[in-house]
């Protein structure tokens, strides 16, 4: 299913954050809507501190709150890039539910997606989507540790 349409946010990227960085930083930032299970810890699953860490930022703007306050009810799992004509980004929830972020089919987008995914297959399928009003790194809504 397409994510609701009055939730997209303003824009959205990969991004790659060292696993030790993660660690220290985000858990510790006043971020309103969070979900970081214990166990799922890089350190915890034995990850090096320099390991990249993948993850998705979404720049949300007037959505942030709304886009989290969705997504904690549906609960993701995690986060996958999709190769096809066009290439997609596939939130994923539960057992059965898939959403469909977005859709694109720039190349470069596309060798960062397949770079997304290495990165997750080289941490144990961990990765992060991080939820922001802006782009202006001040503030953050919304925080999900995910493994798929």
């Amino acid at each position: 299913m397409p994510l609701p349409e009055h939730l997209w946010g303003d824009q959205w990227r990969f991004a790659t954050l060292a696993a030790g960085e993660f660690e220290q930083t985000l858990p510790y930032e006043p971020i309103p809507i969070r979900q970081l299970p214990p166990e799922l810890m890089p350190a915890k699953l034995g990850l090096a501190s320099p390991q990249p860490l993948a993850g998705i930022v979404i720049d949300a703007g007037r959505q942030a709150m709304p886009l989290c306050q969705w997504l904690q009810t549906v609960r993701p799992v995690g986060v996958k890039y999709l190769p096809g004509e066009p290439d997609g980004l596939i939130l994923e929830a539960g057992l059965v539910d898939r959403w469909v972020i977005t859709t694109f089919s720039d190349a470069e987008v596309a060798t960062a997606g397949r770079q997304f995914e290495e990165r997750k297959t080289q941490s144990q399928g961990l990765h992060f989507l991080l939820v922001r009003p802006d782009d202006s790194n001040m503030t953050y809504t919304g925080l999900w540790l995910l493994q798929l």
